[in-house]
């Protein structure tokens, strides 16, 4: 075979496999985002919760503390809908905000005292699901898994 033949079928097979990844990528997150999923995960906790208001309160969980713009920015959703799911968990006492020492403007978020026992029951549940989900998984597997994960996220961090 030619050499030009030879490298245009490694770049072929490189660019295939890219899109691949990025292709299980999206299957992952089309999983992670389902509604269903949230909606299950909301009724094992024993919260009372809309599924739309949950993915704020994980948001929040992950970030805090964290003002709303960065939240909405997180899930790709407008400031406005962030900020309406905020203020129905701060009614339910999940959520605290307060104006930002930096900038009075920016209203910040944190879990309180009860919305920290609603995301360690809701974590409790997750990790129950992703340990019955990698089962059958080595613990070298899973390690490497992670590993992976993780430098997927730095990788992909540098084009921002």
């Amino acid at each position: 075979m030619p050499r030009w033949r030879l490298g245009q079928l490694l770049r072929s097979i490189r660019s295939n496999m890219e899109n691949e990844i990025f292709k299980a990528l999206i299957d992952l997150v089309s999983i992670m985002n389902r509604p269903d999923r949230d909606k299950k995960m909301i009724a094992n906790a024993g919260v009372n919760m809309e599924a739309a208001a949950f993915r704020v309160f994980v948001g929040i969980g992950h970030l805090q503390p964290t003002s709303v713009g960065d939240l909405a920015d997180m899930m790709g959703k407008n400031y406005s809908s962030v900020s309406r799911q905020i203020d129905k968990l701060e009614t339910a006492g999940l959520v605290h905000t307060n104006p930002s020492s930096s900038d009075s403007r920016i209203r910040v978020s944190e879990l309180t005292t009860y919305g920290e026992e609603v995301r360690t029951t809701i974590s409790l549940a997750r990790e129950r699901n992703m340990r019955e989900a990698l089962a059958d998984w080595t613990p070298e597997a899973k390690r490497d898994l992670l590993d992976n994960l993780r430098r997927l996220f730095e990788a992909l961090q540098r084009f921002e």
